[in-house]
Order: structure tokens, then sequence, then C-alpha cells
């Protein structure tokens, strides 16, 4: 009483089912693939809801041209400091600056 060919495919349906966040973070190499694929195991044999975070959480990604956010007068002092120690003319410094002001 061998494994029929129908119920093999239904058990690699399931299987890719289950998998499917897992496969899609891998897929579209998710910064937090890692983990998405310990919630989708772990989280999906657990409690079930594991799989569900795990979908969510696979077609999130963090914008990876984030940049730490600073305040104007932060970017002036940086600037500044790079013009004193002679990386940047007067006339770079002077153009940053009108940039930074126009925000």
């Amino acid at each position: 009483m061998g494994i029929s060919l129908w119920q093999l495919l239904i058990i690699i349906c399931i299987l890719s089912l289950f998998f499917l966040p897992t496969i899609i973070a891998l897929k579209k190499d998710h910064r937090y693939k890692v983990a998405i694929i310990l919630v989708n195991v772990l989280g999906g044999l657990l409690w079930g809801t594991g799989w569900l975070v795990a979908l969510i959480w696979c077609f999130i990604e963090p914008d990876k041209d984030a940049k730490n956010i600073s305040s104007p007068s932060e970017e002036l002092e940086k600037l500044h400091e790079l013009k004193e120690k002679g990386a940047l003319t007067q006339e770079e410094f002077d153009s940053k600056k009108k940039e930074l002001l126009e925000i």
C-alpha cells in the first residue's frame, strides 16, 4: 500500500503552502529572511499564527536606502567640519548649505 501520485502531489502542495513565506523571503532576498524562516517554521508549528505573521512580514521590505534622518543644523555642523578640514571648498559648502536651508 504505497503512496499514490495524487497523495504525493497533495503533500507537496501542502508543504509548499506551509513554506510559502520562507520561499518568498528567499526569492526576494529579504533582509530578515532568517527571522522570517524561524517565525514561519516555529510559529507555524506551534500556533499557526506564525505562518500568517511570516507571510505578511515577507512582503514588508525595509528601505535599503534609508538614512538616519538628522536635522539641518546637524548636517550644517558636519559640512562646516568638512570645510574646516579642507574636504569642501567654500563654494561647495555654500551650495550644500543653501540646499539644506531650502528644505
